[in-house]
C-alpha cells in the first residue's frame, strides 16, 4: 500500500508522543511504500525545532534520514488548481487541500491524525494497522 504520510505522524512518533507516538512508530515499521511532500518535511523541521525544542543539527539529521528512506513529492500546478477546487466545495485549509490532492496525484493514501483530513479522504494510522493484521501483513 501507498502511503503518503502527514506531519503529524512523523512528529507523534519521532516525540513519542503520548497515545499516538507508538501507533505512529508501529505504522512507520510497516512494509509499505511511503511518501510525503517537501512541505511536510519543512513543516516538520519548524514543529521539531520550534514546539519541541531539538537542536536543528539534531532535526536536519532526521529529515535526512526520511529523504533518504521516503519518496518526497512537490505539488504540481494541477494539484493546487485541484486542491483550489477542494476547498472551494469543502473549506479545508488550504495546506490541507494542497496534501489531499498531492496524495491524490501520487496515488497514495494520506494517513493523518488530523480530524479534517480524516473527514475529506485521509485515513487514520490504526486503521492502516487494523487492515494490515486482517490481511496478514
Amino acid at each position: 500500500m501507498k502511503l503518503f504520510v502527514d506531519t503529524n505522524i512523523f512528529v507523534a512518533s519521532l516525540t513519542d508522543e503520548p497515545s499516538r507516538g507508538e501507533i505512529a512508530t508501529r505504522l512507520l515499521n510497516e512494509d509499505h511504500d511511503f511518501c510525503t511532500s517537501i512541505i511536510n518535511l519543512m513543516e516538520l523541521r519548524s514543529v521539531l525545532t520550534k514546539k519541541n525544542h531539538i537542536e536543528q543539527e539534531r532535526v536536519e539529521e532526521v529529515l535526512s534520514d526520511i529523504y533518504n528512506r521516503v519518496d518526497i513529492y512537490a505539488p504540481e500546478i494541477s494539484d493546487h488548481i485541484t486542491a483550489y477546487e477542494l476547498q472551494r466545495d469543502n473549506l479545508l485549509y488550504a495546506m490541507d487541500c494542497i496534501l489531499l490532492a498531492l496524495a491524490d496525484d501520487v496515488d497514495a493514501t494520506l494517513v493523518t491524525f488530523d480530524g479534517e483530513l480524516l473527514d475529506h479522504g485521509g485515513v487514520a494510522p490504526e486503521t492502516v494497522l487494523e487492515d494490515d493484521s486482517s490481511t496478514g501483513q
